[in-house]
């Protein structure tokens, strides 16, 4: 399997789904395991938004809640949706978010 992310990194929302349009452009940070989520089939990370602020989430009944999450929320983000923000050579992980599109709501 192809992978976009891997675990550890910042990840900027580059899709979601209908009624989640708010999320795109926002940073996160993807966390294992990698699930495939039967609704979506598609590999699904956790993830938790950089700065804890409202996130638009899809729940199983299909409505869309705004609500700030963690990781003890278990909100997942498929791969295909992320962009992989790595560090630069040398460039503390921390200065990543400082190179994060001017989009990105970050803290």
């Amino acid at each position: 399997m192809n992978l976009r992310c891997k675990e550890g990194d910042l990840a900027l929302v580059i899709h979601d789904e209908p009624g989640c349009e708010a999320n795109i452009g926002r940073v996160v940070e993807v966390r294992g395991p990698l699930n495939v989520n039967l609704r979506l089939e598609l590999p699904c990370w956790l993830i938790r938004p950089a700065k804890p602020e409202p996130w638009a989430v899809t729940e199983l009944d299909g409505a869309v809640v705004s609500k700030v999450v963690g990781w003890e929320s278990s909100v997942e983000h498929p791969d295909a949706w992320l962009q992989p923000l790595r560090p630069l050579k040398g460039e503390p992980r921390d200065d990543v978010l400082e190179r994060a599109p001017e989009t990105a709501t970050v803290g």
